[in-house]
């Protein structure tokens, strides 16, 4: 079934649609960008606050262990600031019923009222020396009555003067008569008198309540849980089992995120014990969510409010623009006589005033068509000749200096008939240059080639080898005046006068369909990357200048590539190889009317 309102592709919409189609995609954009830019900036932050924030609450719940096991630790330190007490313990074992009885009864009764303060987690203190005494809350079995050497906390106080911490020394009875978990700190008992004699052992027992109210108290909201694992990854407290699993992941993953649920740790040291808190993320972001959706409401609603005003305001102030554009149809069509009725002073006034002037002066702009490209055409020729004719007063002083610095030489080195030969070169040379006008047929620039590199061969006394192998068949083929002339001198320079060894200079003749190509070959040192690299940028841009900080080389290359480019096009100019050792080849690209291959 055919659609019966056509759907237009873009390109055909009017202004009016495509303005408002895109100032609405951009409102919405903009507002749907901002609303996820914000919800995810403020839920990255509140996370990072949010563990830090967990991360103080753990710090704290750690020092808050360590403190209450401090007390504990003072607590098995009583015993040394009773004199009486400490002397019963020293006494040797033995003696009659009755003083055993009175030594029994004036420990218990010391360790009854330790158990008198009022810390109810505590649930019995005990003394182990020759006799076991003990005091408790609850009726518990947390100190054997035999076997003590077997016991490991037992042997571990006895040789070492440190705290003895038991996770699980066993269960007593609680007040409703259920078991309640138990752990112990122990500490080796020694006289006062000679700190050399072991006495015994004292064991404070207690339930995990004082440390459950500790966790208890830094609640980690819905979702989560608090979580303590002893060395073997058991857990020791937990406040939700269904997140367990989550919290053992946090040992072994650095991650602060896992799952959907923020990890915090931190460790008691003394104990061996590892606290893991475990946040939901979705919980802590719930608030963030609800006031992200209601912001995005009322953001959308704003921009479909803002897209109404649009399209009465482009309504508004499109009308005049679309009538122009009726009128310019008109004008296409071919009637200059059509003008634009405005008064308005605005910038659609300035449009349609500038629209009836550029009416009226179409006429007279198509009659002067003619004539301006005319000149445009002409100015560009004598622009054109203008530059070829600078280049050209530009290579020949620079070939005239060389060879009167040849000349010279010869003269000071007392080669008179050289000398002689040099200058009957540079005479021919010379009137060949003033006959010669910007095009000369190739065998004169071959007739150069001659004379020059004779002169430079004679003054590198056989350390110059040339050879020009040019078909004879191209002789006539008119090409700009001293075209190879710099790139054979470039090649002497550089590749001869540099190095002691023989240098070879070849110029040979190549075809291509359209093309001549001319090629200079040295087998001179060549150059390195960086080197050939700035020769070609220079080159290409057609440098005259050499860098601040490099010498100016290859001046005559990239004015060689001008005079080819100002007279045959960008098709055509200078290319450069070389490589360290195989030396460097010029070849120069010209058009050729006659296409052929060789």
């Amino acid at each position: 079934m055919k659609s019966i309102v056509p759907i237009r592709s873009y390109r055909e919409w009017s202004i009016k649609t495509k303005l408002l189609a895109m100032t609405g995609l951009l409102l919405l954009s903009s507002v749907f960008f901002e609303s996820y830019l914000s919800y995810t900036r403020y839920t990255r932050d509140f996370q990072r606050q949010s563990s830090e924030k967990v991360q103080q609450i753990l710090d704290q719940v750690t020092l808050n262990i360590d403190t209450y096991l401090d007390d504990l630790y003072r607590l098995t330190l009583y015993p040394y600031r009773n004199e009486g007490i400490m002397e019963a313990l020293e006494a040797p074992p033995g003696g009659t019923e009755l003083e055993q009885l009175e030594k029994r009864r004036l420990i218990e009764n010391y360790l009854d009222e330790i158990m008198i303060f009022p810390r109810g987690d505590i649930v019995r203190v005990s003394i182990v020396t020759d006799e076991i005494y003990s005091s408790a809350r609850l009726p518990t079995k947390l100190v054997p009555d035999e076997k003590m050497k077997e016991y490991d906390w037992y042997k571990q106080a006895l040789s070492s003067r440190e705290y003895i911490f038991v996770p699980d020394s066993g269960s007593a009875a609680g007040e409703s008569g259920g078991k309640v978990r138990t752990f112990s700190v122990v500490k080796q008992l020694r006289s006062i008198s000679n700190t050399q004699v072991i006495l015994g052992v004292i064991k404070a027992d207690a339930d995990y309540s004082g440390i459950i109210d500790i966790l208890e108290k830094a609640g980690m909201g819905a979702g989560g849980g608090l979580y303590i694992l002893d060395a073997g990854n058991e857990f020791v407290y937990s406040s939700a089992d269904e997140h367990k699993d989550t919290a053992l992941s946090a040992l072994a993953s650095p991650a602060s995120i896992s799952g959907g649920y923020l990890l915090n740790k931190a460790a008691v040291p003394r104990i061996g014990w590892t606290i893991v808190a475990v946040s939901s993320v979705s919980e802590m972001n719930r608030e963030a969510i609800a006031t992200r959706n209601r912001a995005l409401l009322f953001s959308v609603g704003a921009a479909l409010i803002a897209m109404v005003a649009l399209i009465v305001l482009t309504r508004h102030f499109l009308k005049p623009l679309l009538s122009i554009v009726k009128l310019m149809k008109e004008v296409e069509l071919g009637r200059t006589d059509v003008t634009f009725q405005s008064d308005r002073r605005d910038e659609m006034g300035y449009l349609a005033a500038a629209f009836n002037r550029l009416v009226g002066r179409i006429g007279i702009m198509l009659r002067e068509n003619t004539e301006l490209v005319k000149e445009v055409y002409e100015s560009k020729l004598l622009q054109q000749e203008a530059q070829i004719n600078a280049l050209f007063n530009q290579i020949r002083p620079h070939f005239i200096f060389n060879t009167l610095n040849l000349i010279s030489l010869s003269m000071q080195s007392g080669k008179q008939e050289k000398a002689i030969e040099h200058i009957n070169a540079l005479s021919s040379i010379l009137r060949g240059m003033s006959l010669w006008d910007k095009e000369m047929p190739l065998r004169k620039e071959v007739e150069l080639l001659h004379a020059y590199l004779g002169i430079q061969s004679s003054r590198y006394e056989g350390r110059l080898i040339y050879t020009i192998d040019i078909d004879p068949a191209l002789f006539d083929h008119p090409v700009p005046a001293l075209l190879l002339q710099p790139i054979v001198e470039n090649a002497v320079v550089h590749a001869c006068e540099r190095r002691k060894d023989p240098t070879t200079i070849a110029v040979s003749s190549a075809m291509e369909p359209g093309r001549l190509l001319l090629e200079v070959r040295d087998d001179g040192p060549g150059m390195d990357a960086d080197t050939i690299a700035l020769l070609r940028r220079k080159i290409e841009r057609m440098e005259d200048a050499g860098d601040a900080d490099r010498p100016r080389t290859g001046i005559g290359l990239v004015n060689v590539n001008k005079r080819i480019k100002v007279k045959y096009g960008g098709d055509y100019g200078l290319f450069v190889k070389s490589a360290p050792g195989p030396g460097t080849t010029v070849t120069l690209a010209i058009p050729y009317p006659d296409t052929k291959e060789s």
